[in-house]
């Protein structure tokens, strides 16, 4: 063999490599630009569905399991709802965050294995719930599990608040009113908790959520639910 012959000869393996390797980094960049193409259509396509229960249209995660496996199995593991801004229940302002689990498509709908959420509403909404116009202030006092709704522009007259959670109804139960710092007479305060008090039902939720636990938080109220197999329609 020739040194030219020789050169040749070492040089095919190298290019068949270099071939196999640009082949593969092709292929790479294809099936990448697909997963990107595919997770898009599958989450616009699950926010316009839950759009139209939230009222607003939701940031959809599916979790770190590829589009393209979860879409051949016909299953999503975990889906990721958020949203801001939900109106629901009388109350605008709110903040949902989702996990849907093991979801997939059933006739003209789908069904959820199970479903955990969380739902926060900050004090300001608190404040304009009912749509009052007394420039009321909400400041939440955690550390009892109250708030304390201060009516007016001065706000002097501050009324503390608990809200308990009793099965399926958020019981709202107002405490003694304070003017300026002082305890109202016994009358007056009676006509004004007696209009402070609310009950909120939480039945006939969707994905037959149940709520499980209420607190009072720095900033205002959080709602956790959870919920079992479900099925809804898009």
């Amino acid at each position: 063999m020739t040194f030219s012959g020789r050169i040749l000869s070492r040089l095919r393996p190298r290019r068949r490599t270099a071939l196999v390797l640009a082949t593969v980094l092709a292929l790479t960049a294809l099936v990448g630009t697909t997963e990107t193409l595919v997770r898009h259509l599958i989450a616009e396509r699950i926010a316009t569905v839950a759009g139209k229960r939230l009222g607003t249209t939701p940031g959809v995660g599916l979790g770190a399991t590829p589009a393209l496996w979860q879409l051949a199995r016909g299953t999503f593991p975990d889906v990721e709802l958020t949203a801001d801004g939900v109106s629901a229940r009388h109350m605008t302002g709110l903040a949902v965050d989702a996990h849907l689990r093991q979801v997939r498509r059933s006739g003209r709908g789908g069904v959820v294995g199970s479903s955990s959420v969380i739902v926060t509403v900050d004090s300001v909404s608190l404040a304009d719930a009912g749509g009052s116009r007394l420039n009321n202030v909400v400041v939440p006092d955690p550390s009892d599990g109250r708030l304390v709704v201060h009516i007016g522009r001065a706000g002097a007259l501050a009324i503390p608040v608990t809200p308990v959670l009793a099965d399926r109804t958020i019981h709202v139960t107002p405490g003694r009113p304070t003017f300026a710092g002082s305890p109202l007479p016994d009358d007056l305060a009676k006509k004004i908790t007696a209009r402070v008090s609310r009950t909120v039902s939480l039945t006939g939720l969707p994905l037959d959520l149940r709520p499980r636990r209420l607190t009072v938080t720095d900033t205002g109220l959080r709602l956790t639910l959870s919920g079992g197999h479900a099925a809804f329609r898009t």
